[in-house]
């Protein structure tokens, strides 16, 4: 394992501070301006594809049956009343993008292929990249190359 100084320790913590920033501004563009809004309905899209298992076989992500979230968990996951997801959630559904099925709420297939969508997880991917890149320009480890996605799934 390797130890990091203070000062890779406060490069990393900036870095990840101007993800967040982007990508919290990503959602409120896209979603309508309401940064809670946002977050429940990324927080779906999150908790619908994290209990999905990889694919042994294309060594990807399975996408055929996302898992259902309920708004407790949600509420849990991103540290906000239930009151509050209950509301958003409301929204969300009335807006056509999420759906409440049995076992709690997910994104239809058909929402995560408008143009909107689409155009916010480009942005976040390119995002996520520029977070890389400048990770390990200051020198921050980003882990062994084979197996990656499995342990970043694992966490």
């Amino acid at each position: 394992m390797i130890e990091y100084d203070e000062v890779h320790q406060r490069a990393a913590i900036q870095l990840g501070s101007d993800y967040l920033l982007r990508a919290v501004g990503a959602a409120n563009r896209h979603l309508g301006g309401d940064l809670t809004r946002g977050a429940v309905f990324i927080g779906v899209i999150q908790a619908n594809i994290r209990l999905l298992a990889p694919s042994p076989e294309e060594d990807g992500i399975e996408t055929a049956c996302p898992k259902p979230v309920s708004g407790g968990a949600l509420a849990a996951m991103l540290g906000i009343p239930a009151e509050t997801v209950r509301r958003k959630v409301k929204t969300l559904i009335e807006d056509g993008y999420l759906v409440r099925v049995n076992g709690g709420l997910t994104v239809p297939a058909e929402v995560l292929a408008r143009p909107e969508i689409s155009r916010l997880v480009r942005a976040n991917y390119l995002n996520l990249r520029r977070l890389f890149r400048q990770l390990r320009r200051v020198g921050v480890d980003m882990g062994r190359e084979s197996g990656a996605l499995g342990e970043a799934l694992e966490n």
